[in-house]
Formats: C-alpha cells, sequence, structure tokens
C-alpha cells in the first residue's frame, strides 16, 4: 500500500474516532511512524486545520482553535443545547466546560490531575458560589476575567442564578444544562457519566491531551489565575 494510502485510511480513522490507537490498529500505527506517510499527513492537517498528536500508543486528531470543519461552532452547541437555546446558552456552556477541566487538571504538581471523579451535586455548588462571587465581585477583577473568557460574566452569572436547581422532566434547570454539556464532551470520548448522570469521570483520552499536550507549568498557572475567586471560594 503506498503512503497517500495509508495516510488516508489513518486519517478517515481518527476523523470517525478521533483516536487511533495501537491496540485496535497495530499495523497502521505502525505505518504512522514512517516519515513519508507522516509527511502526507503533515498536509491533510495543513488542509483541515488540525493537528495529529501522538501520545504513548495512540494517536489523536485535534481541531485547531476555531476550526470551521471540525471543531465546535457557536451553532452547533445551540443545536446541542436545543432549538430554544439563546447565545447565553452557550456562553455558559463553555464556561461550565472550562470549569470542569478546571477542577479536574487544575493541579500544581508534575501531574495536573486533581480529581479522579466529580459529584454532579457539588459542581453544581461549586457553580453556584463562582457565580455568586462574581455578582458581588469587583468591577476591575471581573472585567479581566470577562476579557480572558471573552464572555459577559455578568450576564452569564445572573442568568445561571436565576435558574432552578432541579425538577422532573423540566429541561431548563440547573441539573439538566450542566448533564447536557456532559453528555456533548461524552459524545466526544472525553468524560463519561455513571450513576445514572450524576458523577463524572474523564477518560484516558481527556487525561493524555491534556497532561501530554494542553498543559504546561505556565499554562497550569494562567488557569488557576483565571479561577483564583473560586480557590478563595474553596478556601
Amino acid at each position: 500500500m503506498n503512503n497517500v494510502k495509508v495516510a488516508l485510511k489513518i486519517f478517515r480513522i481518527l476523523i470517525e474516532q478521533g483516536e487511533l490507537s495501537r491496540g485496535d490498529y497495530g499495523d497502521l500505527f505502525v505505518e504512522y511512524l514512517d516519515s513519508e506517510v507522516q509527511g502526507v499527513l503533515n498536509n491533510f492537517e495543513e488542509e483541515m486545520d488540525c493537528s495529529i498528536k501522538k501520545i504513548g500508543n495512540t494517536l489523536y486528531l485535534l481541531p485547531n482553535y476555531d476550526n470551521s470543519i471540525l471543531g465546535f461552532r457557536n451553532k452547533d452547541w445551540r443545536e446541542w443545547l436545543g432549538a430554544s437555546a439563546t447565545n447565553l446558552d452557550v456562553y455558559l456552556g463553555y464556561y461550565i466546560t472550562m470549569f470542569i477541566l478546571f477542577k479536574f487538571y487544575g493541579g500544581k504538581n508534575k501531574n495536573p490531575k486533581k480529581l479522579e471523579f466529580l459529584r454532579m451535586v457539588n459542581l453544581i455548588e461549586d457553580l453556584d458560589g463562582r457565580f455568586k462571587l462574581m455578582l458581588e465581585g469587583e468591577e476591575a477583577e471581573v472585567q479581566k476575567n470577562e476579557e480572558e473568557f471573552g464572555i459577559n460574566l455578568i450576564k452569564v452569572s445572573r442568568y445561571w442564578m436565576e435558574k432552578i436547581v432541579d425538577e422532573e422532566n423540566k429541561k431548563k434547570t440547573k441539573f439538566a444544562l450542566v448533564r447536557k454539556i456532559c453528555r456533548l464532551l461524552e459524545s466526544e470520548k472525553l468524560i463519561y457519566l455513571i450513576d445514572d448522570d450524576n458523577e463524572i469521570r474523564t477518560t484516558r483520552k481527556l487525561d493524555d491531551i491534556m497532561t501530554y499536550y494542553y498543559l504546561n507549568d505556565s499554562r497550569i498557572e494562567e488557569i488557576n489565575s483565571i479561577f483564583s475567586q473560586g480557590e478563595k471560594l474553596d478556601a
């Protein structure tokens, strides 16, 4: 099989599954190690605005920032959250996703992962406390965080605090929204939900890409500084 065909097979699996492991696709994984195959894949990466990262015995396909083909856009989030979803729902979804990542990977040592699981009820309580702090916080600090996230955090905070915590068959509650966001992350094989969707655990894929690709000492420090208000609350 020529190098282009091999590269196409690898890229197709990555598009369909998001990853390619040595255990599942041993022959293709070995073929990937060939520099000429990687050269073809480099062209695919440039054309599709993405990156292929080898972490251990697994390849991961990671869309670049603002990728309009493989990445999630506001429109995709609105479709996932429901026909009546607004931009506030989308921005709230972005913030909650970042906060979940912070809760799991805000550690300050060589292994940034600090939790093995996160209970949904504790996540809701932490979000309540965080948004309350932002509504009560100093204007300069809130503005700094708004610049970091590119989100109107005051509007998002009020929107969250106006929601009821939970109610059977209600789709607009805090629990319903967070579970929907978690199911989106689960569909991307980043987390999985157990115990009737009341406990969040990370996948090996998320652990790999956060620990070995996205996070370094300076980025962890930056994340912790963004969420520093929440750390004061936790204390």
